[in-house]
């Protein structure tokens, strides 16, 4: 006897190459089965997934959750399992002086899982007004992060730093050097926020970085229109990214409030430059629009001739190896975390925007409508979604 079963939808899990209409069962908080017509008898409870898409639990890599009071930030389950997404990836919001609070706080009063990027600089993203970290030398103090780092190394999954900033546009080497030399101490991956829109960063910093990027390091905002990002102003892409593509380096997607543009993905989708990570780098800011969520996300990258297949993997099982934990999520194969996404194929029209204030009109939008989470089902119910027109 099974606890539960999704049956009746369409299976799309990239790890397996399956694309059928298959049924998943769950016990406890594992998968138990994946096969046709599982009989309903056989189970407690029968989740109805007629119609639906039924994907290993999509894993949002890059967010910002670190809902430290008065902070105005979401918190994990308005970012997760709420838009059908069982796991979520802060993005750096806090530095060491600060990081507790997370797995304190946050994490326990959480459904949804909880990981983290630590930021080099000592309060993170949360004190800076100027939106530049570090603004000095003062802002870093590199035994007091690897104590954090020590501490609490179940959570944090990446040391984090933006090519941003007077500071960073002066010091931009030192400081990817300090952050490489702490992640090979723990064998973690360095986290880079690449677009600076105020252009405090030469154009060519992250050209400059490149070289300093490993296997499994993780470049963010790849489809960035902001200074530093990956395309020059004259149109051109730096010469150095397809030696980086083949050395391994994660690039994210993290489409954000600034740092998403329908004309660069374009150029690059061209190119057969695509995120190996697709994320959103969610906010407050930017919940209602033009972000929204995951699945709008996802469907951004539909409109523009992606494939629904390598969505799925950019969501579930490539970020799922990017934080090394793909031993427990990101398919459905038996044994797994009983983390699933049922989600919806709307067909209507929609408008959806870029951070450039572009338009992109699409007839198809991936919309959530459960997930199950720890083998437990929570219906989705995302804070805002598009108006379709008309």
């Amino acid at each position: 006897m099974y606890d539960l079963i999704v049956k009746g939808g369409r299976v799309l899990d990239p790890v397996q190459n399956i694309d059928a209409m298959l049924d998943v069962a769950v016990n406890g908080e594992k998968i138990a089965a994946l096969a046709k017509d599982i009989p309903a008898t056989e189970s407690l409870q029968v989740i109805d997934a007629t119609g639906k898409l039924v994907t290993p639990g999509l894993i949002d890599s890059h967010c910002h959750v670190f809902n430290f009071p008065g902070s105005g930030v979401c918190s994990p389950d308005v970012v997760g399992v709420k838009q059908g997404v069982t796991t979520v990836v802060d993005a750096g919001s806090a530095g060491q002086a600060d990081f507790s609070y997370l797995p304190e706080k946050i994490i326990p009063a959480s459904r949804t899982t909880v990981f983290a990027y630590l930021h080099l600089s000592t309060h993170g993203l949360k004190f800076i007004n100027d939106s530049a970290e570090p603004r000095d030398w003062n802002d870093i103090n590199m035994d007091a992060t690897a104590a954090c780092i020590d501490r609490y190394r179940e959570v944090i999954k990446g040391i984090k730093i933006r090519m941003v900033g007077k500071f960073v546009g002066k010091t931009g080497i030192k400081i990817v050097q300090m952050a490489k030399k702490l992640g090979k101490t723990f064998n973690l991956p360095i986290i880079v926020h690449i677009g600076d829109p105020e252009k405090y960063v030469p154009a060519i910093a992250t050209q400059t970085i490149l070289p300093l990027l490993d296997y499994g390091d993780i470049l963010c905002h790849i489809y960035t229109a902001q200074q530093g990002g990956i395309q020059y102003s004259d149109g051109h892409f730096m010469r150095a990214f397809n030696q980086v593509m083949n050395r391994g380096l994660v690039l994210d997607c993290a489409h954000g409030s600034l740092n998403f543009s329908f004309d660069i993905a374009r150029k690059m989708i061209a190119k057969g430059i695509l995120p190996t990570t697709l994320s959103t780098d969610l906010s407050a800011r930017s919940i209602a629009g033009p972000v929204y969520g995951m699945t709008v996300t996802m469907s951004k990258l539909l409109a523009l001739g992606v494939s629904l297949r390598k969505i799925i993997d950019m969501s579930t099982i490539s970020p799922a190896c990017a934080i090394g934990i793909a031993d427990k999520k990101g398919s459905l194969k038996v044994g797994m975390d009983a983390d699933i996404s049922i989600l919806e194929l709307m067909y209507g029209k929609w408008e959806l925007e870029d951070s450039q204030h572009e338009t992109i009109t699409t007839n198809t939008l991936i919309t959530p409508k459960m997930c199950i989470k720890s083998g437990q089902a929570i219906p989705a119910k995302p804070a805002y979604q598009p108006q379709p027109l008309g």
